[in-house]
């Protein structure tokens, strides 16, 4: 013993020294090493989407981190190209993706390829010319990240279109010429019902990547509600004197500054926001019809229903890095008195229609800081059909004639509301 306390005793402090050190290099190189690693195999392709519309094509990558990526395109034949690096895709998917059927104007096919262990190539052949908008958002609702590419046409007639696009022609001055149009259609709004054509505007709720409430059967309130517009729209086309527009005829996503650009560019008389709601009790029900509000939400349930509705762009996926929020701003600072007024007016009808076919969850017209709804020279209205949260109601959403019903009920209101208008005027 005292032998062994002797070698100790003798050993050098620079021998204990180069002891440890020669522990610690691996410790080091480990330290290094085990965060590339663990990036290379962490970061996963959870999904990808592909969503064609008649105005634009969305395709969105899903996955567990930000993507390491970069797109570019080629030309003769026209490719867009997008390299990921460090990121991992089950064969599953890769097969899925492959035996694709995409129908819309902009892509053929999608092919992928691996350029490395850990990276790889997704090339989209384009039946077209395009051009493209690409960005990330962050998680929300049931999403990890979400890498959006959107495909659209090379020109955009539509100047709101083009400024959430950032086209080149329509950036700088034309954000503020649109805020001064507003303001000066502002001061002369005028209820008034003259011998042209009405021109109502459906906008059936959510879309695309947004599905909207899901009830507990696992409906979509995006499916839903598409539905129900398409119904009220093929009875309101009976009448000669009627005009209608949908602010979506498929499965997309349009942004809430999208669609309410869309009724003032039709100058539409009137427009009507479809919905199916939601509630954390299972056992809450009926339909309510919503009004803008300025100033504070008619009840709690009716602020925290805005709040959700208001998200929509969030979940749906908007470039909020090429948003101003001053036509935001201005649309809701202008909301007159008379518009509101009109609105409620539009929606106590809609009240009384609904009361014949199902149970109302509120026999007033409720208000609150809806985005959908600030429009400021259009009487417009957020109707929601019913709870698809209560099991109950939610299969009678899912009914053909109780859809019938309901795009009745709103056919009804609508033409009984012209004809007040017509006679008082």
């Amino acid at each position: 013993m005292d032998e062994d306390n002797g070698d100790k005793k003798n050993k050098s402090p620079k021998s204990t020294m180069k002891r440890q050190f020669i522990i610690l290099i691996p410790l080091i190189i480990l330290s290094i090493l085990l965060p590339k690693i663990a990036f290379a195999y962490y970061n996963k392709v959870l999904s990808i989407r592909v969503w064609p519309s008649e105005e634009y094509v969305r395709i969105t990558i899903e996955s567990s981190e930000y993507l390491n990526y970069k797109s570019f395109f080629l030309e003769t034949p026209n490719r867009l190209v997008l390299d990921i690096e460090n990121i991992e895709i089950d064969s599953t998917l890769i097969k899925y993706i492959e035996n694709l059927e995409i129908t819309n104007s902009y892509i053929k096919n999608i092919r992928i390829a691996r350029k490395n262990l850990n990276s790889l190539r997704l090339v989209f052949d384009l039946k077209q010319t395009i051009d493209s908008q690409t960005f990330t958002l962050k998680p929300i609702a049931s999403y990890k990240y979400r890498t959006i590419l959107d495909l659209y046409p090379t020109v955009i007639n539509d100047p709101i279109k083009a400024i959430i696009y950032n086209q080149k022609e329509y950036r700088n001055n034309e954000l503020e010429e649109t805020i001064m149009n507003l303001i000066k259609d502002n001061d002369h709004y005028n209820k008034k019902i003259t011998n042209k054509k009405i021109i109502i505007v459906i906008d059936p709720g959510h879309g695309g990547e947004d599905p909207g409430a899901i009830g507990v059967h696992g409906t979509m309130e995006k499916n839903i509600v598409l539905s129900i517009a398409k119904k009220t729209a093929t009875l309101l086309k009976t009448q000669n004197h009627i005009v209608t527009y949908l602010t979506r005829n498929d499965d997309c996503f349009v942004p809430l500054a999208i669609r309410t650009q869309k009724a003032r560019l039709l100058k539409a008389n009137l427009f009507i926001s479809i919905h199916a709601d939601a509630w954390i009790k299972p056992e809450t029900n009926g339909a309510s019809v919503f009004a803008l509000s300025n100033d504070k939400s008619s009840s709690i349930q009716a602020k925290w229903l805005a709040d959700k509705e208001n998200k929509s762009d969030l979940i749906g996926g908007v470039n909020l890095y090429h948003q101003d929020e001053k036509i935001a701003k201005v649309l809701l600072d202008l909301s007159t008195t008379a518009q509101i007024k009109d609105s409620k007016k539009i929606g106590t009808i809609l009240l009384k229609e609904l009361e014949k076919i199902s149970k109302l969850h509120n026999k007033d017209v409720e208000q609150a800081e809806f985005a959908i709804l600030q429009i400021p020279d259009i009487p417009s209205i957020l109707i929601e059909t019913a709870f698809i949260s209560n099991p109950k109601e939610e299969e009678l959403l899912n009914s053909n004639q109780h859809q019938d019903k309901i795009a009745n009920a709103i056919f009804n209101a609508i033409v009984n509301y012209f004809k007040i208008e017509c006679n008082s005027n």
